[in-house]
């Protein structure tokens, strides 16, 4: 795995728009142009006022033509400023979203157990569209509003300085006001898109496990849970509306307060001779410039702090240590022989308490071709063991060998390739069985496709499906029954004839029939790999070469079926205990 480095909101906001900077520089040239051109229309009604009290008619006629011809230019230039600023944003946000996705396809099995499926959907979902609007609206309207108050204040300052400090007086004030707001926003914020993530993962949940809770009747109780969570998403988000709502009022009254003070003292200057009634006008339109970008103060610290805790969240993701996918030199093209060692094997997982391990001291060697099988307890650590191979779960180093390699120097590319993996939960896509066949990254003949199904005994039902390997397969397979998905994903396995094959308790849905075709299939290619099947069936490994026995994540006995039954130990009183209840469903 890489060393993950935490990946934080401010260098994301800094990679992404340096490698943008071109769209957004451009973008930021036309606001500055834009709020130019809006600038000189006060200035242009100032001499359109003087005109109209001089009774100028020409003079009139032609400022007010520049006013509409000005106007004309600034919706063209501010509509090319959004093209560029909002379109960069979209560009940003489709790339961030493919690297998110393509990192989570390289993050550890271990990383999906310790977060909830939901809580990584809303912020590949929701956080994504908060991060758009951080990069897009949020930014323009923090350029636009810091040119607006730039060039509008200086402006004003030309025209009388001293109006202009009393107008602008009362902003210092609601300015340390908003702050401290915005402080709560960003606390209100995190919450808010958490607890979105808690309620997707329970949907998600749900979603999935909708036959299960309508097997137990849970349907009331699951929709008051769903109904808890709701209020507490909506006393969160009523929180952080108030905290928003708070901002409207007081830039409304910020901005009224200045204008309040330029009708007072403006107007007595006018009186005075100090400045005409066309500078009265003009500086009372740039003061009215001010009112959206005060009033927009308040929605862009909104913005950029959802956008910034959004940026954190998934910056959460990025920092985790992703799976080192090499480059496969000339020495790894050859595929490995199988045989297998774990020597002196303790393994805990990982948030497991101290001293606590789920696999103790195992020595156990399987030569290429072997078979092994493997039995034991609920909890004895089966699958744990037969996941550390391809290192789905992380092995401790100097402890689990392939070909004489321990497995952690050997590149993922060619260990996964060569290990073909059956799980306890067959998974399927929502596609054809003919794609869940042959998901392996490389295309195959029609001859191949066929002879695995025909292996995995799954062309039994051909002649059940609408479409036979073309038939499209509902959300997780489960539009097949348990069996059918079982021998789907053994025939998956097979495709790639790998040379290490990893059943582990995959014959589980199969009937007795069905079952010893499939266990005969794979004796007969047991010398071409090294097959390792875990089952609780007896039947099923009594054919290996080998069998152990697992408790409490020890191996307690090995040896062949017609040893172990010999020694009567754990192994034969399973036996026993199973052919009797074969005996008793026959009977």
């Amino acid at each position: 795995m890489s060393n993950g480095s935490e990946v934080r909101p401010r260098s994301l906001i800094t990679e992404y728009f340096w490698r943008h900077r071109g769209k957004f520089a451009a973008g930021f040239l036309l606001l500055a142009a834009t709020n130019l051109l809006a600038l000189s229309v006060p200035r242009l009604l100032k001499h359109a006022v003087d005109a109209l009290q001089a009774a100028d008619r020409p003079a009139l006629v032609r400022f007010s033509l520049a006013i509409v011809g000005v106007a004309l230019g600034q919706a063209l230039v501010r509509t090319w400023s959004r093209l560029a600023i909002l379109g960069a944003s979209r560009r940003v946000s489709a790339e961030l979203r493919d690297r998110l996705f393509s990192h989570l396809q390289r993050l550890p099995l271990t990383y999906y157990g310790r977060h909830a499926t939901g809580d990584i959907i809303s912020r590949s979902v929701n956080d994504m569209l908060l991060v758009r609007s951080f990069f897009g609206p949020g930014m323009m309207n923090l350029v636009n509003t810091t040119l607006v108050y730039v060039t509008t204040v200086s402006m004003m300052f030309h025209m009388d300085a001293r109006l202009t400090l009393y107008a602008l007086a009362p902003y210092p004030f609601f300015l340390f006001a908003v702050n401290r707001l915005s402080r709560r926003i960003y606390t209100h914020s995190i919450g808010l898109q958490e607890q979105l993530g808690t309620i997707t993962s329970r949907a998600q949940e749900n979603i999935s496990g909708i036959g299960l809770i309508k097997t137990y009747a849970r349907e009331d109780e699951e929709a008051a849970a769903w109904a808890g969570l709701s209020r507490d998403y909506l006393q969160r988000a009523l929180a952080l509306a108030r905290v928003r709502g708070a901002l409207v009022p007081l830039m409304g009254i910020m901005a009224s307060a200045g204008t309040l003070v330029v009708v007072g003292l403006g107007g007595r200057a006018v009186i005075e001779g100090r400045i005409s009634l066309g500078d009265f006008v003009a500086f009372n339109a740039y003061l009215a410039f001010l009112v959206w970008p005060t009033f927009a103060f308040g929605w862009i610290l909104n913005t950029f702090q959802q956008g910034t805790s959004a940026l954190r969240r998934i910056g959460e993701i990025l920092s985790e240590p992703a799976e080192e996918r090499e480059t496969l030199g000339p020495d790894e093209k050859t595929p490995l022989s199988g045989g297998i060692e774990l020597r002196d094997l303790t393994f805990a997982h990982q948030g497991a308490p101290a001293g606590v391990a789920h696999l103790r001291g195992i020595d156990l060697a399987v030569p290429p071709g072997g078979s092994l099988g493997i039995l034991g307890t609920v909890g004895s650590g089966k699958t744990s063991l037969v996941s550390l191979l391809p290192r789905i779960l992380p092995p401790p180093p100097g402890s689990v060998f392939i070909d004489g390699r321990d497995v952690a120097t050997i590149p993922l590319a060619r260990l996964r390739h060569d290990i073909g993996m059956v799980t306890q939960e067959p998974f399927l896509f929502s596609r054809t069985i003919r794609e869940n066949v042959a998901l392996a990254p490389r295309p195959f003949t029609t001859a191949e496709i066929d002879a695995v199904v025909e292996a995995s005994r799954l062309s039994n039902d051909l002649g059940d499906f609408p479409k036979g390997l073309d038939t499209v397969v509902g959300e997780r397979g489960f539009t097949l029954s348990g069996g059918q998905r079982q021998r789907a994903t053994i025939a998956r396995a097979l495709i790639t004839k790998p040379p290490i094959l990893i059943l582990d308790d995959a014959l589980s849905s199969l009937d007795a029939l069905v079952e010893q075709e499939v266990v005969d299939r794979l004796k007969q290619q047991r010398r071409s790999r090294t097959i390792l099947i875990v089952s609780n069936r007896v039947a099923s490994l009594s054919w290996a070469d080998r069998i152990i026995v697992m408790d409490g994540g020890s191996i307690v006995e090995q040896g062949t079926h017609d040893e172990l039954m010999r020694a009567g130990g754990l192994y034969a009183r399973i036996a026993r205990r199973q052919s009797l209840v074969a005996d008793l469903e026959g009977a």
